[in-house]
């Protein structure tokens, strides 16, 4: 079979269907659609695209479960590395990041790195019970996290995953920051994709919203370390 030099389309919203809504634009892969696109992916000795991640996901670890239809098994890959999966494989500028490292960016088209990240997550959040591992013990240092937006939450979910009892506070009544505020609708569903990605890291922390901090003083006489 030869190789595909181009990127399979991205499946959109008509334009005169979207124009009269605001829903989100890109529709995503279709599980046939992200076979053909893992398919492009040489396996490079040394992979490229890593380097160009800011969390160091394992690009190719995650692209061959794929390949192996182990849809679950590759969104684990993935959180390993990053707790925002959903909400990264729509927004992070992977064309100046992973895919700018890719070898098939040379001749062609990089591999479509975001969107089959954005594939595993979407289908593990309607398709798969996420199996909650805790790891947080009672006696270890509290973390207090200033603001839910999108360095909170993820500093917030690496921290959980290494034992801390995490609590982020937030000033404003919804959580995201610019992920509830920032970025359009069309671009960014709030629930279909943020709230449902918000909700998964409070299984691991506590959440204070419609709180003004003035003073963190209180905070770390309660033992809290502030971040």
């Amino acid at each position: 079979m030869p190789l595909v030099m181009q990127k399979h389309e991205m499946p959109e919203q008509d334009a005169n269907v979207r124009r009269n809504n605001f829903d989100e634009v890109a529709l995503g892969y279709t599980e046939e659609l992200a076979l053909a696109e893992v398919n492009r992916c040489l396996h490079c000795k040394v992979p490229h695209c890593r380097k160009g991640c800011p969390v160091d996901i394992d690009i190719p670890a995650f692209i061959a479960k794929i390949k192996e239809g182990d849809f679950e098994g590759a969104n684990a890959k993935i959180k390993e590395a990053s707790s925002l999966p959903a909400i990264c494989g729509r927004v992070c500028p992977q064309e100046n990041q992973c895919e700018k490292y890719c070898v098939m960016g040379i001749k062609g088209e990089p591999v479509g790195i975001g969107r089959l990240e954005r594939f595993v997550a979407d289908y593990c959040m309607q398709n798969c019970e996420e199996k909650i591992e805790k790891t947080v013990k009672d006696d270890a240092q509290k973390v207090a996290i200033i603001g839910s937006g999108p360095a909170g939450l993820a500093c917030a979910g690496d921290l959980a995953k290494k034992g801390y009892q995490v609590t982020i506070f937030e000033a404003l009544h919804t959580a995201g920051g610019v992920l509830s505020y920032g970025i359009p609708e069309f671009r960014l569903p709030k629930d279909k994709v943020v709230k449902p990605e918000i909700d998964n890291l409070r299984k691991f922390m506590s959440l204070c919203k419609n709180l003004i901090l003035m003073l963190y003083l209180l905070l770390q006489e309660q033992g809290y370390l502030i971040l």
